[in-house]
């Protein structure tokens, strides 16, 4: 193996695959970074074997020229010696010994054997099972991942349910007490599928892809998905079990539909939320009490802060216009931060069932609700 490139390309493409690098790995050579050099580019690869990043630059004989053919897998050291280097970088490789010369600067360093390095499961990359625009796949994990549980007590929870059905794309993530869903028109060469994808690896796709190009999507087995953004792969095992049914958590009617504006929302709640988060036991961000009679009245009490009211007008209310209910302001805080309207509409079924905050005048293509389970107080 014998290449010459570009510092800051290397660089962009070991920071993109080093997002799932342990430290603590017990398999030792997934603590190293394949790399992979041809004729046509020069393969990056790290994993942890339960997400793998793949990171290809074309050979272009202005920032990357691959003068000799091979692959090995290099230590993570090599990454941070690469960040130091000058402009220009040369790559020699002799059996197990990786030589790098910059300037002056001139290392050797001892590799392990690719041939060990765990294979990647064949996908047919011609044909993706279906594809989402950039700004899409980032905004439907945006909306969802956030609300993913982070107990192990029920696994599967940890995972956004990604369901394919009437060519639509939907997520829908859930920890029990509060509910996120997202549905995007995509067209797909599925007819129906589901799967479950941790959270983590979701967020870890968003942070190395260019959200300005296509994510192409491949399930092809119920083990693994496959994300394709430009040059990057990103692979993820899918999360074992059957996700709940949530359709029947999402009331289908409302006795009080109130709508109001998103930011005079997020800001009485979060002025609230340091007083609120005093009176809970749990060290959670506390709960807050909205009435509804003419406006929207919210308080919070607790004996070591004290207490707190803000008095908010809404723009219209449909049904009752006299009734209370109490709820956590962290989820309301993060539910009401995925939102990207002016306005949004709060439905209300009860003091004790879950309600919905949704925005106004949704984007055609997308559709979104978030659910949150109200608190009982006495």
């Amino acid at each position: 193996m014998n290449f010459e490139v570009n510092k800051d390309v290397i660089v962009e493409g070991f920071k993109k695959v080093s997002k799932v690098l342990s430290n603590n790995t017990s398999i030792p050579i997934l603590g190293g970074i394949l790399l992979e050099a041809s004729m046509e580019e020069l393969c990056l690869t790290a994993s942890n074997s339960s997400e793998t990043i793949r990171h290809c630059i074309p050979v272009d004989g202005a920032d990357l020229n691959v003068l000799g053919t091979g692959k090995t897998v290099i230590p993570k050291s090599v990454v941070d010696i690469v960040k130091k280097c000058n402009k220009e970088i040369h790559f020699t490789l002799e059996g197990y010994s990786l030589n790098l010369i910059s300037g002056k600067k001139d290392f050797n360093f001892n590799c392990l054997d690719p041939e060990e390095y765990p294979k990647l499961p064949m996908y047919k990359l011609d044909r993706p099972t279906f594809t989402l625009k950039g700004n899409e796949f980032h905004d439907m994990i945006r909306k969802t991942a956030y609300a993913a549980s982070t107990s192990e007590t029920r696994p599967i929870l940890q995972g956004v349910c990604f369901e394919l059905q009437d060519g639509n794309c939907r997520m829908v993530c859930t920890d029990s007490h509060r509910l996120a869903r997202v549905n995007q028109k995509s067209a797909s060469e599925k007819d129906a599928l589901k799967v479950v994808v941790p959270a983590k690896s979701f967020d870890n796709a968003t942070k190395v892809f260019d959200l300005s190009q296509d994510v192409d999507v491949f399930i092809e087995n119920q083990n693994h998905i496959l994300f394709r953004n430009h040059g990057t792969m990103f692979l993820s095992r899918l999360l074992d079990g059957s996700y709940p049914d949530t359709s029947r958590l999402i009331p289908e009617s409302h006795k009080s539909v109130m709508t109001i504006n998103r930011a005079e929302l997020f800001d009485s709640i979060d002025s609230l939320k340091e007083i609120a988060s005093a009176s809970d036991s749990n060290n959670s961000s506390g709960v807050v009490k909205l009435h509804v009679n003419g406006v929207a009245t919210f308080t919070t009490a607790s004996n070591q802060r004290g207490k707190g009211k803000i008095v908010l007008p809404y723009d219209h209310l449909d049904g009752d216009d006299d009734f209370t209910i109490s709820f956590s302001c962290k989820y309301a805080l993060d539910a009401l931060k995925t939102l990207d309207s002016d306005l949004v509409e709060m439905k209300f079924q009860g003091d004790m069932r879950p309600f919905l905050i949704c925005p106004v005048g949704e984007h055609e293509a997308l559709e979104e609700l978030q659910l949150i389970l109200p608190v009982r107080t006495y």
